[in-house]
């Protein structure tokens, strides 16, 4: 998804920086107990719409688990600090600019407990139903999929949920407000970052570059001790995503696929083949009334 245009881009560089106010993103974590994880903030100086050149060697200060820590935001705009908790838990995490602390990111510190499955879940064409030129607009009133909160909280029972999306982090709070709207189980959401900044941002802008970039972040979770069990998406960067990561991988869609995904129209069909593969419990007459039995 492009949030900006090129001459938009090269305007921002040329515009002084006293004209422009700043954008602060926190970004969700997760790692396991005693397991080193890195969190970050993102800093971006915000122009018009979606326009977001990043800031760079700015100072920032990061506080996470009782601790304070100095940082520095990269040629992304991010400013990083790896910590190492000891207890499963949330712990929120606050970052700011030490020039411009009246913008703060917050976000989450998810430590997850390693005998726990995860279910990796992508939001847009899996939760939200909107197309994806609209989401800029609105799609923090997207609607979603009939019977998909349904599913997603039943999962949750037993599940870690990830949300992991292609989306830039631009959209975090329509994002958030879109899970919270239609009940979504809480949990942490990770991002991708696109843009014209650097090479990787600009890799990212081509949707068949977003399979590599969410094998990457399961591979990562799986480094930290997350048990990443299962995979749940509508795309076929997605199909390729979980079935690289040997993932059981279930995707909406009508397009035939030569991988061993299971590929589901609705989700009155997708819950009966959690349940045959030993992901749900059966219970009485829900699996029924979600099949229109």
């Amino acid at each position: 998804m492009t949030r900006t245009a090129p001459t938009l881009a090269a305007l921002a560089l040329i515009m002084p920086a006293t004209a422009l106010g700043i954008e602060a993103t926190g970004h969700d974590a997760i790692t396991t107990p005693g397991r080193p994880v890195e969190v970050r903030a993102k800093f971006e100086r915000k122009l018009f719409g979606y326009m977001r050149p990043d800031v760079k060697r700015a100072a920032a200060t990061i506080d996470v688990l009782g601790g304070r820590h100095a940082a520095v935001t990269d040629r992304e705009g991010l400013a990083r600090a790896t910590v190492t908790p000891g207890a499963v838990g949330v712990f929120p995490i606050t970052a700011r600019l030490d020039r411009r602390g009246d913008r703060v990111a917050t976000s989450r510190l998810f430590v997850f407990d390693p005998a726990r499955p995860v279910a990796v879940v992508d939001i847009d064409g899996t939760l939200s139903d909107l197309p994806d030129w609209k989401v800029p607009f609105v799609g923090h009133r997207a609607p979603t999929f009939e019977g998909a909160p349904a599913v997603m909280a039943e999962l949750a029972r037993r599940f870690q949920i990830v949300y992991l999306t292609a989306r830039d982090d631009v959209f975090d709070a329509g994002t958030r407000r879109f899970l919270a709207l239609h009940g979504f189980p809480d949990g942490p959401v990770l991002y991708n970052d696109l843009g014209l900044g650097t090479r990787e941002e600009r890799a990212q802008l081509v949707p068949g570059n977003h399979g590599a970039f969410k094998l990457a972040v399961i591979e990562g979770l799986r480094a930290r001790g997350v048990n990443v069990t299962i995979g749940v998406g509508n795309a076929e960067t997605d199909a390729f995503a979980y079935e690289r990561a040997g993932l059981p991988s279930y995707i909406l869609t009508t397009k035939p696929g030569a991988g061993p995904s299971f590929r589901f129209t609705r989700y009155a069909d997708l819950r009966p083949r959690l349940v045959a593969d030993g992901w749900l419990v059966d219970t009485k007459g829900l699996a029924g009334a979600l099949a229109g039995k």
